[in-house]
C-alpha cells in the first residue's frame, strides 16, 4: 500500500483569473501558499480510501484540486517525478473528465507547497515563482484563517460567474483582480500596501457574483472592525474561509483574541490555526507509516 498526502491552500490574492475561459483568453496570476492542513488517499485492496484529516470540507481552501493530486498520484505514483504534468493531469482531470469547473491553482500549490507567484499563460506555459522563507514570514506573522460556519461549492459558484451572459460582463473585473495579484510579490512586506491590495481583491471579487459574500461573512467582518487591514474569502467564496490580514504579530494576536470570544455567536465558525507547508505532495509508503 503507498500513502500519498498534500497540503491544501489559501489564496492571497483571489483566484478566477487561473480558470477557463479567462486563462485561456487572457492568462491568468495568482499569489497562493500551501498549509499544513493536508489531505490524504492511499489504495487498498483496489479500493481508494481518502481522508480530509483536520481540513473542513467546502472550506475554500482547495481541497478538491488537494484531493484529485492525490487520487492521480495514489493511481500513478511516477507522476510525481514530472509536477508540471501532474498538475495540467489534474486540472483536464477536474474540468473535462469529473466535469466540474475549476482552474489551476488548487492543485498548483498541493503539488508543489510553499508560497508562490504563478502565471498561467494562454498558451499552456505555467511560471512559478517562488516566495523567499523570509517574505512568507512577513506574511504568516500578519495573516487569521477563519472558518465562516458555512460550507461551500467552488464548482456551484464557478458556474454562476462564468455563465456566459455574466462573464462577459465581468471579464474587466477578474483583469482587475489579476492585475492586483501581480503588484503582490514585490510588496509581501509591506504590510500596508499589502492589505490594499487585499482589501481591493475582496470589492472586486464581490462584483462577481451576490453569493459570494455571506451573512456570516459580514457578520466577522465587523466582529473584526478596526483590527485588520484587508480581508477576503478564500477560494470562490459563499461560504468556506476567510483570511483576515493584520498590521502586525501585536494586532493579529489582538484579532485571535477577538474572534474567540466573538465567533461564539456564529454557529459553526473558528479561527483555524496554520503554517505555511514547503513539502508539497509527498508519497509515504506503508512501512514509514506510524
Amino acid at each position: 500500500m503507498i500513502k500519498v498526502t498534500a497540503p491544501t491552500r489559501i489564496d492571497i490574492s483571489a483566484g478566477w483569473s487561473d480558470a477557463d475561459p479567462f486563462r485561456h483568453e487572457f492568462g491568468g496570476a495568482i499569489l497562493n501558499g500551501a498549509i499544513n492542513l493536508r489531505v490524504s488517499g492511499s489504495l487498498e485492496k483496489g479500493k481508494l480510501i481518502t481522508d480530509l484529516e483536520k481540513v473542513p470540507a467546502n472550506s475554500g481552501l482547495g481541497t478538491s484540486g488537494a484531493l484529485r493530486t492525490v487520487y492521480l498520484l495514489v493511481s500513478n505514483p511516477s507522476l510525481i517525478e514530472n509536477k508540471m504534468e501532474l498538475l495540467k493531469r489534474v486540472n483536464i482531470l477536474e474540468n473535462s473528465i469529473i466535469g466540474q469547473r475549476a482552474g489551476f491553482q488548487d492543485q498548483a500549490a498541493a503539488i508543489y507547497g510553499g508560497v508562490n507567484f504563478w502565471e498561467f499563460g494562454r498558451d499552456g506555459k505555467i511560471k512559478r515563482v517562488e516566495i523567499p522563507k523570509k517574505s512568507v514570514k512577513h506574511l504568516h506573522d500578519r495573516i487569521v484563517l477563519v472558518f465562516t460556519g458555512s460550507r461551500h461549492e467552488s464548482s456551484s459558484v464557478h458556474e454562476e460567474v462564468f455563465r456566459p451572459n455574466n462573464f462577459m460582463k465581468k471579464i474587466e473585473v477578474i483583469n482587475k483582480i489579476k492585475l492586483l495579484a501581480e503588484k503582490m510579490p514585490e510588496n509581501i512586506e509591506n504590510e500596508h500596501i499589502m492589505g490594499k491590495l487585499i482589501f481591493d481583491t475582496w470589492e472586486l471579487q464581490k462584483e462577481l457574483h451576490s453569493s459570494i459574500e455571506t451573512d456570516n461573512m459580514r457578520k466577522i467582518q465587523k466582529i473584526a472592525d478596526g483590527l485588520y487591514l484587508g480581508a477576503r474569502a478564500t477560494g470562490a467564496g459563499g461560504g468556506g474561509c476567510m483570511i483576515f490580514y493584520t498590521h502586525d504579530k501585536k494586532e493579529k494576536q489582538k484579532l485571535i483574541a477577538k474572534f474567540r470570544n466573538g465567533l461564539r455567536g456564529i454557529d459553526g465558525a473558528k479561527i483555524i490555526p496554520f503554517e505555511f507547508d514547503f513539502n508539497g505532495a509527498r508519497i509515504e509508503k506503508k512501512d514509514k507509516l506510524k
